[in-house]
């Protein structure tokens, strides 16, 4: 497993996405805790909080943070809407879903299932209907509930892994004890493990898998596994997760930290040039090279750097490639310019006019 991964956790309720957020944080399930940052992009246009893993170059399809949102311009890998089964998916979540989809990576934690009016299946099902047919919303894992502690109502005690086909029970900032499906657990996820093969089969590029599978299934796990990273990749495929609490997020972030993505640049410059975006409030995403303090240009635009901050509020001589610092220039800049050592050039063709 890889050990980078910056996830955009989404929501219409900020409250809800920076409760993930810090669900994401709290499991340290690499060499860096998570670091949650709020989303500054206007929220008449988008939503959601980005919590940095290990932070990387963003690879979304298109660069335009005023119409697409700040969790593209904050670099991440993969967005995560988060959705209450007991609450539902309101309309504005699915017209921002169906918008981040088209341009960006997309999985969904379906949360809140602990409450007697939540339904994971139905959920899914209304997911799956109302995004489109380029959308194929499948679920990777399922929720195994118990009864609670007072007797009364059942409670998400673990996960069912819909492609390694074992239960984990337990929190997994605590112990968790894994177990091999038995026949009953097959009888009940029929469907699920259908919907998985089909989604394979119809996103794959492999002709010769797919008439393996329609003949034989699916032969492994890895098999299977690569398939649905490398549909989600290609935003074909949108991977559901049940999370309730911590439980589930270890199968989130592990999915999300296996995604290969080609390295993307908001403008295309030679390997030696300094590149980096301004994300509004401040702040800078440095794609490409070193800023220190001196000279540069937005765009056409001279703009002076007096001052560099890190994210911890110390001062900084630098900042290298991948990072999302804090500069003092003059003049102010605005959100989605491009800062580098030159003026803009012909020659530097933007992928969002293109």
């Amino acid at each position: 497993m890889s050990i980078n991964a910056s996830i955009a956790v989404l929501a219409t309720d900020s409250a809800l996405a920076q409760l993930l957020s810090q669900r994401i944080g709290a499991l340290r399930r690499f060499t860096l805790p998570a670091n949650a940052a709020p989303n500054n992009a206007d929220p008449s246009i988008t939503f959601g909080e980005s919590a940095n893993l290990i932070s990387i170059v963003a690879q979304p399809n298109k660069f335009d943070p005023a119409q697409l949102g700040s969790f593209l311009a904050w670099g991440a890998d993969i967005a995560l809407l988060t959705v209450d089964s007991a609450s539902g998916i309101d309309g504005i979540t699915v017209q921002l879903a169906q918008e981040v989809a088209h341009h960006h990576p997309l999985m969904v934690a379906i949360t809140g299932l602990n409450s007697i009016t939540a339904n994971f299946d139905e959920t899914l099902a209304v997911l799956s209907r109302v995004m489109d047919s380029r959308h194929h919303a499948v679920a990777l894992t399922l929720p195994v509930m118990r009864e609670s502690d007072a007797g009364v109502d059942s409670q998400v005690g673990g996960i069912l892994d819909l492609i390694n086909l074992e239960i984990r029970l337990g929190d997994p900032r605590q112990s968790v004890s894994a177990h091999t499906l038995e026949q009953p657990h097959f009888d009940l996820i029929g469907s699920h493990l259908e919907a998985l093969t089909t989604a394979v089969v119809v996103t794959s590029t492999d002709d010769h898998l797919i008439h393996d599978i329609l003949a034989h299934g699916v032969q492994s796990s890895e098999q299977l596994r690569a398939e649905l990273l490398n549909a989600t990749a290609r935003r074909e495929i949108i991977p559901v997760f049940a999370v309730e609490d911590s439980i589930g997020i270890a199968e989130v972030i592990d999915f999300a930290a296996d995604l290969e993505l080609e390295a993307w640049l908001p403008s295309r410059v030679l390997p030696q040039n300094f590149l980096a975006t301004s994300l509004g409030d401040g702040l800078a995403r440095i794609w490409r090279g070193e800023i220190t303090r001196g000279e540069y240009f937005a765009d056409s635009i001279s703009v002076h750097v007096s001052a560099i901050h890190g994210l911890d509020g110390k001062i900084r001589p630098n900042a290298q490639a991948g990072e999302i610092v804090r500069i003092q220039t003059t003049p102010m800049l605005d959100a989605g310019r491009l800062i580098s050592e030159m003026k803009s050039s012909p020659l530097v063709i933007d992928h969002a006019s293109e």
